[in-house]
């Protein structure tokens, strides 16, 4: 559908400073008479990003003025094409190719500048945008009239990996160890399709973002918000997937040594791969004890601390398996009931009706908690910044967790206290 190419235009904004970015087509699409972008034989759309363009690029046509085969063939290759057929203004072309003056009008004039790209003149063999000489993005002198219509080799080209940097990001855009893979190009830029890959890809994706390890994987549907891109983001900034079924070979040494075929639609924001990679080299870490824990307010000894009972300020013990090293702490505040029936379970409890709360919400004088002076007398700190198990009555080994980094703090009164009535 033609509302599709305003809602899928691949992108990705950078982040701090650096080098200036220059102009690159983010998304290419033909679209016929009757909407669909499906095709390869249709007028073409563009969305055009760069340093010196605004968060969402420009979208439009490209005019035909000094339209040559070489630039005709360059723009079947940035829709995703392998070549050029034969190509025409839409003064020349069949009805059943080009979208109508009518729909040109409803979606891009006014909204978007009606062409992105004008006096386009692309060397043989270009493979960039860069490559070409153009009037300044979205400055034009065309009519509708001068739009272009491509047709296209239908034989597919595979997504050009080797110029395409891998960052993760979630919220805002905020750069982290965890969240949505976008890929970021010289020519496009976008997400991931999560459908297909290995554990050898993800693995590579880790340590071309700059990491070394892979601590986990899976479709952005399965992953807590806080640790994605935001929807209200990808919206912003027209960001979608571009790519599916990469795969890269376990000899594989950087993205250029993978392959990946263009989206075909198929694959949603919902289906985007998302990672957690880590540099801890003891990131060998395994759960090895959960338990519940009070003491009466007042008293601070070691011994003073009460375990055993069917409620508490929630402590976790981990093992590095590597060198044998153990932590015991808080955990953070988790509402999930998978988690909370899986921790009644582990300690013993099955079969109840967890009560969770943060520390700081159970009052001191109920002695039912681990109270904030014997926290700061015995430096009790956190252990994990995230437990999550993936089902009601798990063991320990099937939990995911984040070991938390030294100094990690969300605030004592936001440890996890559990109640297994």
């Amino acid at each position: 559908m033609l509302t599709q190419l305003l809602t899928t235009a691949a992108a990705l904004l950078i982040l701090g400073t650096g080098e200036a970015r220059p102009d690159y087509i983010s998304l290419a699409k033909l679209i016929n008479a009757n909407r669909q972008t499906d095709v390869s034989w249709g007028t073409l759309m563009v969305t055009v990003k760069g340093d010196g363009l605004s968060d969402r690029g420009v979208t439009g046509m490209v005019c035909g003025d000094n339209m040559t085969d070489d630039t005709a063939h360059f723009l079947c290759q940035a829709a995703g094409f392998g070549s050029m057929e034969q190509w025409s203004r839409l003064s020349r072309a069949s009805d059943a190719h080009k979208l109508s003056y009518a729909d040109w009008r409803n979606f891009f004039v006014g909204k978007f500048v009606g062409f992105a790209l004008d006096d386009l003149k692309c060397s043989p063999g270009a493979t960039r945008l860069e490559e070409c000489s153009h009037n300044s993005v979205g400055h034009h002198n065309c009519d509708y009239s001068e739009g272009m219509v491509l047709k296209c080799s239908e034989m597919e080209r595979g997504v050009d990996l080797e110029d395409m940097d891998v960052q993760l990001q979630k919220g805002r855009g905020v750069m982290s160890s965890n969240g949505t893979v976008l890929l970021n190009g010289t020519r496009s830029s976008g997400l991931v399709c999560a459908d297909g890959v290995t554990s050898e890809t993800a693995e590579l994706l880790c340590n071309e973002a700059g990491y070394d390890t892979l601590v986990d994987y899976q479709a952005a549907k399965n992953v807590n918000r806080s640790s994605k891109l935001s929807c209200d983001t990808l919206r912003y900034r027209n960001i979608s997937v571009i790519v599916e079924d990469l795969d890269c070979p376990s000899n594989s040494t950087d993205l250029g040594d993978c392959s990946a075929s263009h989206a075909r639609g198929d694959c949603d924001a919902d289906d985007a791969l998302w990672l957690s990679c880590t540099n801890d080299s003891g990131q060998e870490w395994e759960l090895i004890d959960l338990t519940l824990a009070h003491n009466v307010a007042g008293h601070h000894e070691e011994g003073d601390l009460e375990t055993g009972e069917d409620y508490g300020t929630v402590l976790v013990t981990i093992r590095n398996t590597k060198t044998g090293e153990e932590r015991t702490g808080l955990t953070s505040y988790t509402s999930s009931s998978y988690t909370t029936y899986s921790m009644c379970y582990m300690m013993g409890y099955p079969n109840r009706q967890p009560h969770e709360k943060r520390t700081g919400d159970v009052r001191d004088t109920l002695n039912i908690k681990v109270s904030c002076g014997y926290i700061l007398e015995n430096d009790m700190n956190f252990v994990l910044s995230y437990l999550w198990c993936p089902g009601y009555y798990q063991e320990l080994s099937s939990c995911f967790f984040y070991v938390a980094p030294d100094g990690y703090n969300p605030g004592l009164d936001n440890a996890m206290w559990l109640d297994c009535i």
